[in-house]
């Protein structure tokens, strides 16, 4: 009681010595990925100025737990920019536990990107930990960024509300380049289980960004692309039990594998 009672003391100081009205306390009890927790109020926090490898990539495993050693089971302190949630409805902080910045620890050992605007508070803090991480080759920097390595899947929905034939386009996987390159994925391809296979158009993944791809129709963006199979009437592509995504770049060579099961 009374370690909690002087960590509850540290906490309300520190809330004081970094912005006033924009820090709050709360507690984790999940680590999602890298970069995203969940609160015990239910709210995910995504951690702000950074990107950590996604499902399918080097090191998403190793991102993952290394941010539950930081903060999973702990009070920690959640600081806000102007800006409140993404567009997935995620709350945007930066997170300090024990008095440390766990967004810049996370990319100073080279788990996860600097991901920055000129805006932010933190930028310069972020880039030099990046570029020190990167000099030392830790982690995602033990080989060079190549697009190969850069892009993987964000978020992943396989299971369509109702119907899926009636309502394909809420099936639907977001790939992520978690790289500060730009990639081509055009010519790139996506494949199932059972061979379907969907050919990326000419297509630039800017660094940082994310393209969704439907299993339906509809007109191309720049963030969303639809699979539309022609073969058969029911636009459905993944199996509600189990399946694997397949990612192939423009040579056919295999850049990522996904296997789920519910």
């Amino acid at each position: 009681m009374a370690h909690r009672a002087i960590w509850i003391l540290l906490l309300f100081f520190l809330s004081f010595c970094i912005t006033g009205k924009n820090v709050e306390r709360a507690f984790v009890v999940e680590v999602i990925d890298g970069d995203t927790i969940r609160l015990e109020s239910g709210d995910l926090v995504r951690l702000l100025g950074i990107n950590a490898p996604e499902k399918g990539q080097k090191f998403y495993i190793e991102a993952k737990e290394r941010l539950k050693e930081l903060v999973e089971g702990k009070e920690v302190l959640l600081e806000k920019e102007k800006k409140n949630t993404d567009r997935y409805g995620r709350l945007l902080r930066y997170v300090y536990v024990n008095g440390s910045l766990v967004n810049l620890i996370m990319v100073e050992e080279g788990f996860a990107y600097a991901y920055v605007s000129d805006t932010m508070k933190y930028e310069e803090e972020l880039k030099k930990a990046e570029e020190k991480a990167k000099s030392m080759k830790l982690k995602i920097w033990e080989e060079s960024e190549e697009c190969e390595r850069c892009i993987g899947i964000a978020y992943f929905k396989w299971d369509a509300e109702g119907d899926d034939c009636i309502n394909s386009n809420d099936e639907f996987v977001v790939f992520k380049n978690g790289c500060s390159i730009a990639c081509n994925l055009s010519h790139w391809t996506v494949s199932d289980d059972s061979g379907k296979i969907f050919v990326f158009p000419d297509f630039i993944l800017e660094s940082g960004k994310s393209v969704t791809l439907y299993s339906g129709c509809g007109l191309n963006t720049e963030n969303e692309l639809y699979w539309c199979y022609k073969a058969t009437k029911c636009k459905a592509i993944w199996n509600n039990d189990k399946d694997t995504l397949y990612l192939y770049d423009s040579q056919g060579n295999l850049v990522l594998q996904y296997f789920y099961e519910r």
